[in-house]
């Protein structure tokens, strides 16, 4: 009979434990990348703002989907919502 069949507190504390290690491990990762996380959504924004007037509206865009971008927090993705932006216009349109 092992140890922790024997001591099922034991068992739930060694659960416990490695939750909070997973934890605190997520959160470290996150810290550590949050600045290329910053990096990557800043380099997507400005790849866009550098397309022409007709370059975004050939994607679904608009230039003030780039400007209110820069209310979202630095380190969001803009993909996400600069696809719901084209998605909500197109079904305007149609």
């Amino acid at each position: 009979m092992n140890a922790a069949a024997a001591c099922p507190e034991t068992s739930a504390f060694d659960r416990r434990r490695r939750i909070s290690l997973a934890r605190i491990g997520d959160f470290l990762a996150r810290v550590v990348l949050w600045p290329m996380r910053v990096v990557e959504a800043r380099r997507t924004l400005t790849q866009l703002a550098s397309l022409s007037e007709y370059e975004l509206r050939d994607v679904g865009l608009t230039r003030q989907d780039l400007v209110d971008l820069t209310a979202r927090p630095l380190d969001q993705d803009p993909t996400p919502y600069l696809n719901r932006a084209r998605i909500s216009r197109a079904r305007r349109a149609s």
